[in-house]
């Protein structure tokens, strides 16, 4: 059985029309041309920089791997750029070949490029330097000089190197 050959056009037509919608709302979800090498799927890390982080999407265009993140704000945020920075050195660690830039995908579909640049990559490494010496902070011991009167009464007390009384 064969099908008309105005039924064969019309189900051509329809199927062209899906293609067309479906490429339509693939870019309106912040997919653009690229092949996706990683999609959340992927833990990059860098013992070296000291840094780890999950891009959303990560996209061969050429011989550049582009870093994507999707966020659900409406605006570019100063957190979002420094977040993409990470995952443009984690990148280029990863994949050998630093990114021109990344992408913030943002909550109305549109897309924030970020570039890469020497000064946000100085920024990025100054603000994991920070935290690193904050978390190494937290490891020295806070000293106390407290009434020997509270030492005895206190329940910690077995526990505590600065016990007095």
């Amino acid at each position: 059985m064969t099908l008309p050959i105005g039924v064969a056009a019309l189900l051509a037509v329809l199927g062209l029309l899906c293609l067309v919608l479906a490429l339509g709302a693939r870019r309106n979800r912040g997919f653009e041309a690229g092949e996706t090498v990683a999609l959340d799927n992927e833990t990059l890390a860098s013992e070296r920089l000291g840094l780890i982080g999950r891009p959303d999407r990560v996209v061969r265009r050429g011989r550049y791997f582009i870093p994507e993140e999707w966020k659900s704000a409406r605006r570019l945020q100063d957190s979002h750029r420094l977040q993409l920075g990470v995952y443009l050195l984690l990148v280029e660690e990863r994949y050998g070949v630093r990114p021109p830039h990344g992408v913030v995908i943002l909550g109305d579909g549109s897309r924030a490029k970020v570039k890469n640049t020497e000064a946000l990559r100085s920024e990025v490494l100054g603000i994991a330097r920070k935290i690193r010496e904050q978390r190494e902070r937290l490891r020295e011991e806070i000293r106390v000089r407290p009434p020997a009167w509270k030492c005895r009464v206190c329940g910690q007390r077995r526990n505590c190197a600065q016990a007095r009384g």
